[in-house]
């Protein structure tokens, strides 16, 4: 250590005052600065490249102009008498969309082939070039029903057509079309029941309206494809159709065993994710005469439309 201290203490050079530790002082002082300086001017650097580099954004997800899905579950009957159908849905974009839901009348002859054969039926002959030729195919397929079962066979039925933001509907009987938009539900259609001929009569005056609700035959159809003449339920004018709206086809074994709130709550979810609630809401009821329970489940997004960052945006 002596050694060090002394070799330290000698002169820089000959005769100089100058000692090789101040010079060694002042050396290391000066890497230091210079060591300031390259990191002070690195950092500058680095904060420059973050000011000038491009913003990365995240590539929206494109959402399909419509999503649909679909559920159906035997309840405790015997047989599937539930019936449903879609068209193409890669001629979407050419022909627009066509769902069908049929409900087979329980306890008269071959419901769930009836209501199979008109499904079937309607779907093949879309795509067609008339809306208002449907209603009539409609009446025409009742009475072929009906020469052939003279009324003692029949089923309901629901069907709408989307093309574009544009929506048609034809029902017969008690299968039910609901929409929901804003968060807010609504029935399209009008359940051909007698309850509500009854209802109409009472407020006409001719018995007391409680007797509309405790008559026997109150929840009987009043219309039904097999009858000989069957009044269709249509709209004449096609409706419009927002973004986000959400349509549900179902068959009686929902819209009888779930409560309104219950499907709302349900429609606000994906359509698949719908289709999995419905299910679970109705397995919880356990209702020991569940009927067949059927639906059809069309979220329409829109064109143009996109989600960013979980927010709708028109493009």
């Amino acid at each position: 250590m002596e050694r060090v201290l002394s070799w330290l203490n000698r002169p820089l050079f000959p005769d100089s005052m100058i000692r090789i530790w101040m010079a060694a002082v002042v050396g290391i002082a000066l890497l230091l600065v210079l060591i300031s300086v390259v990191v002070v001017i690195w950092w500058k650097k680095k904060q420059d490249d973050k000011v000038t580099e491009e913003p990365i954004t995240e590539h929206p997800k494109t959402l399909p102009e419509l999503e649909l899905a679909n559920l159906q579950g035997i309840g405790n009957r015997e047989e599937q008498q539930d019936a449903f159908g879609i068209s193409r849905m890669d001629r979407y974009e050419e022909d627009g969309l066509l769902a069908v839901l049929c409900d087979g009348m329980g306890g008269m002859a071959e419901g769930g082939r009836i209501a199979a054969e008109t499904v079937s039926e309607l779907v093949s002959i879309f795509p067609w070039t008339d809306d208002s030729d449907i209603s009539g195919w409609i009446s025409q397929r009742s009475t072929r029903v009906f020469q052939q079962f003279r009324g003692y066979g029949g089923t309901t039925l629901v069907a709408v057509l989307l093309k574009e933001n544009r929506l048609s509907f034809w029902c017969v009987g008690d299968s039910d079309l609901f929409l929901l938009r804003e968060g807010k539900l609504y029935g399209m259609n009008i359940r051909q029941e007698y309850k509500n001929d009854l209802l109409l009569r009472a407020l006409d005056g001719a018995f007391p309206i409680e007797e509309a609700f405790h008559d026997s035959q109150a929840g009987a159809l009043s219309e039904y494809i097999g009858k000989e003449k069957v009044n269709c339920d249509y709209n004449r004018i096609p409706f419009s159709l927002q973004p986000e709206d959400v349509l549900l086809l179902c068959s009686d074994g929902i819209s009888d065993t779930l409560t309104l709130k219950q499907i709302r709550e349900a429609m606000a979810l994906s359509p698949q994710v719908c289709c999995d609630k419905l299910e679970k809401e109705i397995l919880l009821a356990d209702k020991p005469s569940q009927d067949n329970y059927t639906t059809i489940v069309l979220n329409y997004h829109g064109k143009g439309e996109k989600k960013i960052n979980g927010n709708k945006q028109n493009i």
